[in-house]
């Protein structure tokens, strides 16, 4: 039997969680939770719904800072003109998630927290039982590594692919108070336990100021709609010339190369999201070719990035 909680509150929905310990899920748009308690992947009893929680679905900006409240539905945040017009990068990457049906109910800061995947898990409950299971859930090894130590599934987060790069900021409450950490910090590079965050912690705001004068973006997936990524890449170059270059959908948490434009060069590019991505045989691409594909963003990126003009680009 579940129960459904609806605070008004984020005082309400820390008490709530802290009442019922790890029994419990955060609920924001639901567009992927509602997904993995059919697969009875989340079993947690207790339901709490953020959605009536007011000021954390807000979008505004001052002083050349832009404020995402972390219940702004990703099609809010793509048709603001002050992300389109500050932030096109932002609203590239929330327009690439999912269809435009889920954009209206799916939020950013779900989407940010989204669980890593993994074909060998995301899958029927009948369906995991029948290759008995993995690490992540009830087995004892890795269904694609043969290993009993690491789960690599795949973190597939597009908009922080696209937030990591611009140097953005999380705000996170807890009973304990409120804590500011960059995004890039927000994910541990494990498939289990993929998120930094304490038990009882809520994402309530996002924050950034960086307008680079270039950036590029793209992601790739077997459909132009729904999937999730295979590979996802953002970059930016800002004023001084440091570039920001974040890879999703190639490991277990997202990868960034941060350098000076002056020092980094396509080879040096390549060869340190090689090292670092650890990416393995478990998205319904094959590997070999989201391998290679890894070489073709970034040689397209670099293409971009390395211009000596300063004139926003981008890339579909």
């Amino acid at each position: 039997m579940g129960y459904y909680h609806t605070p008004s509150s984020i005082e309400d929905a820390l008490s709530i969680a802290d009442k019922y310990n790890d029994n419990y899920t955060f609920f924001a748009g639901g567009t992927d939770i509602q997904i993995y308690r059919k697969q009875k992947l989340d079993l947690n009893e207790h339901i709490i719904d953020l959605s009536l929680i007011n000021n954390i679905n807000t979008i505004s900006m001052k002083n050349g800072t832009l404020s995402l409240g972390a219940m702004a539905t990703l099609d809010e945040i793509f048709v603001s003109k002050k992300i389109q017009n500050n932030f096109p990068l932002i609203a590239k990457s929330v327009n690439s998630v999912a269809t435009p049906v889920l954009r209206k109910t799916a939020t950013i800061g779900g989407n940010l927290l989204v669980k890593n995947r993994c074909t060998f898990y995301n899958q029927s409950k009948g369906w995991r039982d029948s290759i008995g299971s993995c690490l992540r859930d009830v087995g004892d090894i890795c269904q694609v590594t043969g290993g009993k130590d690491d789960c690599y599934a795949r973190n597939v987060s597009d908009a922080a692919t696209a937030l990591i790069a611009l140097n953005a900021k999380a705000v996170l409450t807890s009973l304990n108070g409120v804590e500011h950490r960059l995004v890039k910090d927000l994910y541990l590079p494990c498939g289990i336990k993929s998120h930094n965050l304490s038990k009882g912690t809520i994402l309530t705001q996002i924050h950034l100021s960086l307008s680079p004068v270039k950036w590029w973006y793209k992601k790739l997936r077997l459909r132009k709609t729904l999937d999730f990524t295979s590979l996802t890449v953002a970059a930016t170059v800002n004023k001084t010339g440091i570039v920001r270059v974040c890879l999703n959908g190639a490991s277990m948490s997202p990868i960034l190369i941060k350098e000076s434009l002056d020092l980094l060069t396509l080879e040096l590019l390549i060869k340190q999201a090689r090292k670092h991505c650890k990416a393995v045989d478990n998205d319904l691409m094959p590997l070999k070719y989201r391998k290679q594909m890894i070489n073709v963003f970034l040689e397209e990126c670099w293409e971009t990035i390395s211009q000596k003009d300063t004139r926003t680009q981008s890339s579909k």
